[in-house]
């Protein structure tokens, strides 16, 4: 009989020892397990509200508001003729079409005096879309959020800064032009404008926490900045069935267990000169570049 209690008792100490290594396996940064998704062992999910996300993620550090369109254009007509013609802001010309060709004019006067006078003037409303992404700078976390109900769409996860990977041109630096006294281009412009915005969706820090994915855990701080192998490996995820379609068996991988959620795992590798960071300016990278979970949002959600 006490050989028997002495039986129970060490099945249920294992037991017990065997829930508590699967808790331990919830208890720190994300874990994909069985389709779910989690953070610090609370489940999280693509599509919940945003207040209930910062349940178990915290509060965000910022917001960053991107707004597009919202603006009226107009397109002038010639009916009968079925031409037309756009104003271009930023060039400051007008856009004429004939038979799908297209020619630029400095004025409408212009066009008038060739072609006629337009029968109408068609208004054109282009509805004001607002994203919103919603930015955890320590964590080194940012998601993107439907503004309409506000819920979660896509969580990215930053293990390589922007800066590292990408040489930004956010005007620090003076360029040749400057350095020389004329006026900057307008493609310079753009490019800072572009590079400002990149930089400024960023996280300030990587996130440097464990991530897991059907109970193989990496700590993305100890994998570094050449751990890519390392880091497939310790999530058990080598071979070419995780790939993209088309890829080789050393690019990202994309792991899709559930319909309405898939993740790639993004690699970076500068052993090859890559937009102007090169080993010998950054140091060599050959490391998870993101993670990033998405949302396979259908037309009825």
């Amino acid at each position: 009989m006490k050989i028997l209690k002495i039986i129970v008792l060490i099945t249920f100490v294992q037991l017990m020892s065997c829930q508590s290594k699967q808790e331990k396996k919830m208890e720190s940064g994300f874990v994909i397990q069985e389709g779910k998704l989690y953070y610090d062992s609370k489940e999280i999910a693509l599509g919940m509200p945003i207040e209930k996300f910062t349940d178990a993620m915290g509060m965000y550090d910022r917001i960053d508001i991107d707004s597009s369109g919202g603006f009226t254009s107009k397109r002038w007509l010639w009916t009968k003729d079925n031409y037309y013609a756009f104003y271009l802001k930023e060039e400051k010309k007008y856009s004429f079409y004939l038979n799908n060709e297209e020619s630029i004019y400095d004025s409408m006067e212009e066009i008038v005096s060739k072609y006629g006078k337009y029968d109408s003037i068609e208004e054109i409303k282009s509805p004001l879309l607002i994203d919103k992404l919603f930015i955890w700078d320590k964590l080194g976390i940012s998601l993107s959020a439907y503004p309409e109900t506000n819920i979660v769409g896509n969580i990215h996860i930053q293990t390589l800064h922007v800066t590292k990977y990408w040489e930004l041109d956010l005007g620090l630096v003076k360029n040749f032009e400057e350095q020389n006294g004329f006026p900057l281009t307008k493609e310079v412009k753009e490019k800072r404008e572009q590079d400002k915005e990149h930089f400024e969706e960023a996280p300030k820090e990587e996130y440097k926490g464990n991530f897991t994915y059907n109970g193989n855990t990496i700590n993305l701080k100890k994998i570094g900045y050449t751990g890519w192998d390392k880091g497939i490996k310790g999530l058990g995820l080598e071979g070419p069935d995780f790939d993209p379609p088309g890829d080789s068996s050393t690019s990202s991988r994309w792991i899709k267990d559930d319909y309405d959620m898939y993740v790639t795992i993004d690699r970076f590798s500068n052993a090859q000169e890559y937009e102007g960071l090169s080993p010998e300016k950054v140091g060599k990278f050959d490391c998870i570049k993101d993670i990033v979970i998405w949302w396979h949002k259908t037309n009825d959600q």
